[in-house]
């Protein structure tokens, strides 16, 4: 009768230790249910609260971009474009680029014009 008892009370400890265990794996499970967060939708649906913690493409480029006057344009006594005080910018042949679209350009013989031009 004694190894009987014995049998059992060492199947009682084998089942509670089973049954321990088993426990403490269903309630990490579920504390730990925040990190195994499965979503079903989409890309931006599933990540639309770290969409705003992440720098984006049009934040950078407006950080990136000069606000302001360089230091050789506010030299003193510095005439811009090397023009004459008084002077006005388009007398100055260094400070406007040539035009672009001139009247009397010309044409080739490739655009088969009327007048030899």
């Amino acid at each position: 009768m004694d190894s009987e008892y014995t049998i059992r009370f060492q199947n009682f400890c084998c089942f509670m230790i089973v049954s321990y265990m088993h426990l403490s794996t269903a309630v990490f499970s579920q504390t730990n249910h925040a990190y195994t967060y499965t979503c079903n939708g989409s890309i931006a649906e599933c990540n639309q609260e770290y969409e705003m913690l992440m720098e984006s493409e049009i934040s950078r480029r407006f950080l990136e971009e000069k606000k302001y006057i360089s230091y050789g344009a506010l030299g003193r006594d510095k005439p811009a474009c090397n023009g004459e005080r008084g002077e006005a910018y388009s007398k100055n042949e260094g400070c406007l680029p040539p035009p672009s679209n001139p009247e009397n350009r010309g044409c080739s013989k490739y655009y088969r014009c009327r007048s030899d031009s």
